[in-house]
């Protein structure tokens, strides 16, 4: 026995006739009895008797139509709630986001998606820490790595540019550096790295190229660090995101634009981190679709490779 089935029987009784329970539901009139015989033959019991006029239901089947009338309304209610959920969204969704990309970037979309969906509240972190996920009580965490937990669904959102940058005042000071050498006698700001060495790899397509340099200034926070360059204190390597308005307005300046710069343990995708779950909530679904949609249209990487902007 199964749902449709008890729907095809609840359409014969209140039809009155194969016939007429064939127009209801769209299919023929043969279909509707050969569904009958097999739920009568399952049950071993007659469901139905024809009459000189129309087919009424036996004892037994007026006590399987008011169960089978009850269960089509729990599904009509059923549905209905599922189509008014996607309609109208509710539920509690906590989040975990990198601290400058939160500021800058996801910031503006999470609060459109909360004017879009007020009956969402929405509990945001900021953060560089990657969480476990379930024992920090998370839904969602967006994260800038190479290697996403395995233990986590990872859905990658792109790739990061990192670019080395300083302010034109401390270039101008120091002398631009023209060869990866010449960022030996510059002063660093960086995110924070371990025994005070931060491994930087430089490429050009051709060749690649690891200095080890020692940061004067070391923070997490990355629009921290984004000040103390504009300020001259130093190179600082930043995402792009974090300094693309900072290199259009001439605030700061890339150097050594013609070379990839990255430091491999800070990594240079982005994904969207959630634990396994075969059935998230349509908040949940209607939150990671909606960061997929509009990350799309948020540069994360320069439309064009930054020596041809400086050069245009």
């Amino acid at each position: 026995m199964d749902i449709k089935t008890l729907q095809y029987f609840s359409a014969i009784v209140e039809a009155g006739s194969m016939s007429g329970a064939a127009r209801r539901l769209g299919t023929s009139r043969s279909h509707v009895s050969r569904r009958l015989k097999a739920l009568e033959q399952d049950l071993e019991v007659q469901l139905l008797r024809r009459t000189t006029r129309r087919i009424e239901p036996t004892q037994i089947g007026w006590a399987m139509y008011e169960h089978a009338a009850r269960i089509s309304q729990e599904l009509s209610a059923l549905q209905s709630t599922v189509d008014n959920l996607g309609r109208n969204l509710r539920g509690h969704l906590r989040l975990s986001v990198p601290s400058a990309l939160g500021q800058q970037v996801l910031g503006p979309l999470l609060l459109e998606f909360a004017e879009a969906y007020p009956d969402v509240s929405l509990q945001l972190t900021f953060s560089n820490r990657i969480f476990d996920l379930v024992a920090e009580e998370i839904d969602l965490a967006i994260r800038v790595t190479n290697t996403p937990p395995d233990t986590l669904v990872a859905r990658d959102l792109g790739p990061i540019d990192w670019v080395l940058c300083a302010s034109p005042g401390y270039l101008q000071r120091v002398g631009a550096p023209q060869q990866p050498e010449d960022l030996l006698r510059c002063a660093m700001v960086s995110v924070k790295v371990s025994d005070q060495r931060l491994p930087l790899e430089l490429s050009d397509g051709k060749h690649k190229q690891v200095l080890t340099l020692r940061p004067r200034l070391q923070t997490e926070d990355m629009l921290f660090l984004r000040r103390a360059a504009e300020q001259g204190l130093g190179c600082a390597l930043l995402p792009y995101y974090a300094v693309r308005e900072e290199l259009d307005s001439g605030k700061l300046q890339a150097v050594l634009p013609q070379y990839r710069a990255r430091v491999d343990a800070w990594g240079d995708h982005l994904y969207l981190l959630t634990a396994p779950n075969l059935y998230p909530t349509l908040a949940t679904r209607a939150l990671i679709e909606f960061l997929r949609s509009r990350l799309a249209d948020i540069p994360l990487t320069p439309r064009q490779p930054l020596a041809a902007t400086m050069h245009s």
